[in-house]
């Protein structure tokens, strides 16, 4: 695995950072979680960020022990235990690094002990005084600091508080004269200074260090390797692009975007670097973004499966004459340069002091992309009547020897155009999502399922709702005692013959509908952009028309809810409202009598 700054912080101020370990797939039964936390203890991002890569290094290197049977024993509380040793150990690291006891500089020590010296004199200048004021003051807000962290209000006239301040300030004294043992090499070290604490107030709190025999190594085994940071163009220190886009995946999945979004579009950074080169972040400029873009455009159409382009890389394969129509299209191009926006975007919030213009954002995408949406077509009532026509659909579907999909065939676009529903929410349907609601047959479309392993998805929050079933389903064709019979059959999937590729159920469904059937009925010789989805539209256009609110066509097809309240509006809307002012509306004048099918002699237990 790529080394990368595992750092997560709190919302609260002055929170500390932490260390945040992924537990690789393989080892997430044996530890019995996918993640854990341990602290850095410390609020500067500079020092976190070295210390991480350090606990990174190790918690890697556990973990191809433990599979070589080296640490079979080890639990996750060892690990912990190991990487807060390391934690301390880098601490006194950077201690030494900052009171100058690793540089030979006689100046410079006289000067951290001068330093030192002053501030110390200061604090007893007040005790002598019995000016407490005036040494709250000298040390700052660092009390305040800590009691925020805890959630805790500071009260500077409470009797607690000023019993803090008397132990902090005793704490700042021992704090003095442990620096001035360290910069004079007097080999005391960071645990002396606990043990010293410890003795003062008898607080008992540091306990032996974990050293379980044959699980724990000495640290003086392991390399403390300290990724040197790259300067910039401007100077600036600047981290490497593959240094910095896994952290913007780690938000993708603290953001819980599907596992297979995350795939794709870490394999988009990759192929960045592919292209372009791997340059620290603050060193890309808009020239690299316009050859990205380029060089996209000349890359073929499903490269990875293509014999052969699939065993190319991409220098290669741009070195070929791709024909343009083999390249891939508009839309391809523009996913993938906004997944590069999006993570500009994200550099520019998290990196300001490097990144501070969005080298891949051209204004012209937006508009570019608006155009084209707005070609998107719907059906005509004269097109349904086509698709639906009894000569048409019925052969094209039951007589067909070459497929054994039958019946998710039939009910899908069916469904599409009573519904305006989604092909793929749609296709995901469940026996126990058909559900009678106050007198009315809904769909529940719900997301269920663990985390990049959904039983079912929605492309939103607005996307759950429940769907009132057209009666012309319900009455006419007999949906619901299709479902039941599915039932009875032990499935949980209305169209349990469609396989799951890639996280989806819509593909086979999709690929019969648009490529084959509506070419079939010439519809899509005519140069129009008509597919699937053209139902959505059109469902929506047809309500439309008949004056329909807008907020009950949103809450019908799951739009995300525009203006004031509109969400709140919807959740509360009963399914036989939703039926009475919106779905019963739907009649494309179909002779849906023609398309009953007697579905109980041609589907076998």
């Amino acid at each position: 695995m790529m080394n990368q700054h595992y750092i997560c912080r709190g919302k609260k101020p002055y929170q500390q950072y932490q260390f945040r370990c992924i537990i690789p797939k393989d080892l997430e039964v044996r530890f019995s979680t996918r993640e854990f936390r341990v602290s850095l203890r410390s609020s500067l991002y500079s020092h976190s960020k070295i210390i991480s890569t350090n606990l990174h290094n190790i918690s890697q290197h556990l973990f191809r022990e433990f599979r070589q049977g080296k640490m079979k024993d080890i639990t996750l509380e060892d690990v912990k235990n190991i990487l807060r040793i390391e934690v301390r150990k880098s601490l006194l690291y950077i201690h030494h690094y900052e009171y100058g006891t690793n540089v030979y500089d006689e100046d410079k020590l006289n000067e951290s002990l001068s330093k030192i010296d002053n501030e110390e004199e200061k604090i007893k200048d007040g005790l002598k005084k019995n000016n407490y004021k005036e040494t709250i003051e000298l040390i700052g807000n660092e009390i305040d600091k800590i009691l925020i962290t805890q959630n805790l209000e500071p009260n500077k006239n409470n009797i607690e508080y000023k019993g803090l301040v008397r132990r902090w300030i005793d704490l700042k004294l021992i704090r003095q004269n442990w620096k001035r043992d360290l910069l004079t090499d007097s080999g005391k070290t960071d645990e002396d200074f606990r043990n010293e604490i410890d003795e003062k107030w008898k607080l008992g709190l540091f306990g032996e260090e974990y050293n379980k025999e044959g699980v724990v190594k000495k640290f003086e085994d392991y390399e403390e390797p300290i990724t040197p940071e790259v300067k910039s163009k401007s100077g600036s220190p600047s981290p490497l692009f593959s240094k910095v886009y896994p952290n913007h995946l780690e938000e993708m999945k603290r953001n819980r975007r599907r596992q297979d979004t995350i795939g794709e579009t870490e394999g988009t950074y990759q192929e960045l670097i592919e292209l372009i080169g791997d340059k620290p972040v603050g060193d890309y400029t808009n020239v690299d973004g316009r050859d990205y873009r380029n060089k996209l455009s000349k890359l073929p159409k499903n490269r990875k499966r293509v014999k052969k382009y699939k065993n190319k890389t991409l220098k290669e394969i741009l070195s070929m004459n791709i024909p343009v129509g083999d390249r891939i299209t508009v839309d391809t191009q523009m996913k993938l340069t906004s997944r590069m926006t999006s993570l500009w975007n994200y550099l520019i919030d998290e990196y300001p002091e490097y990144v501070d213009v969005n080298v891949f954002k051209k204004k012209s995408l937006g508009k570019s992309r608006r155009k084209r949406k707005d070609k998107k077509e719907s059906f005509t009532e004269d097109d349904l009547h086509i698709i639906f026509h009894h000569k048409n659909y019925l052969p094209y579907i039951f007589e067909n020897p070459f497929s054994k999909i039958k019946y998710p065939y039939y009910w899908i676009p069916i469904l599409g155009c009573l519904t305006g529903c989604r092909l793929e929410e749609i296709s995901m349907m469940r026996t126990k999502d058909i559900i009678k609601i106050n007198g009315v047959w809904v769909y529940r479309i719900v997301e269920e399922g663990e985390y990049g392993e959904e039983e079912t998805k929605v492309k939103n929050p607005y996307s759950e709702r429940d769907i009132p079933l057209h009666s012309v389903l319900v009455d006419t064709l007999g949906f619901i005692k299709y479902v039941n019979h599915i039932k009875k059959l032990g499935k949980e999937r209305v169209f349990y013959e469609l396989p799951k590729i890639k996280n989806k159920y819509q593909k086979y469904v999709g690929r019969f509908f648009n490529d084959r059937y509506l070419k079939k009925i010439g519809l899509k010789d005519t140069g129009r952009s008509v597919s699937f989805h053209s139902m959505r539209h059109s469902v929506e256009t047809h309500l439309t028309n008949q004056n329909v609110n807008p907020r009950m066509i949103d809450g019908l097809q799951g739009h995300s809810q525009k203006g004031i309240g509109g969400s709140v509006y919807m959740k509360g809307v009963k399914p036989e409202v939703l039926m009475k002012e919106c779905v019963d509306k739907i009649d494309w004048g179909i002779d849906w009598e023609n398309l009953k099918v007697d579905w109980k002699q041609r589907i076998q237990p």
